[in-house]
């Protein structure tokens, strides 16, 4: 009787100081479809896009998506067709997976936070509609564990903390 009832005693305090991970996460983005975009392309390859001195427009184009820090304009209304004259490819994310990725792109608390400190490569993009348009995205490095989000206003600084860049791996790729 004294196990059940320590047993109980515990169950029940862990159950009150909010220990339980749903309720402590405020998720970013309240959708209803989520597209990921990818592009496969060779780190060297692209620093050689960098280093032209004459480079094209989509060349332009493409190192401000995947290197400069800035976040995607989501009033832009060809947003998602640059992405595919760029050659990303575009993969529709099955509802089925938003209950996780409602895990991971939420505001949370992080016992420990991990900075890196390399140039970000943003090779992977999700685009978060809610009725068909665009409320949100975040352009993802896994390489650095990096990311830009935009469209929500969450607290996004301790993204991907706690495995959550490998677990959204896991789920994109």
């Amino acid at each position: 009787m004294k196990i059940l009832l320590i047993t109980f005693f515990a169950s029940t305090v862990f159950a009150l100081t909010g220990c339980n991970h749903k309720s402590d996460c405020k998720p970013y983005f309240q959708f209803d479809t989520v597209e990921h975009y990818f592009l496969n392309i060779d780190e060297s390859d692209l620093w050689s896009i960098y280093d032209k001195k004459n480079k094209t427009k989509k060349e332009r184009a493409l190192l401000e998506l995947l290197i400069v820090n800035t976040p995607l304009n989501l009033s832009n209304p060809n947003l998602l067709e640059n992405f595919n004259q760029l050659g990303f490819v575009k993969k529709q994310i099955q509802a089925s997976k938003f209950e996780q990725l409602n895990q991971i792109f939420c505001e949370r608390k992080h016992k420990d936070v991990l900075v890196t400190s390399c140039i970000a490569i943003y090779r992977d993009i999700l685009i978060f509609k809610r009725n068909n348009q665009i409320i949100g995205s975040a352009k993802i490095c896994f390489d650095c564990d990096e990311s830009i989000i935009t469209g929500t206003k969450q607290n996004t600084e301790e993204f991907g903390q706690s495995g959550d860049y490998g677990k959204l791996y896991k789920l994109l790729h």
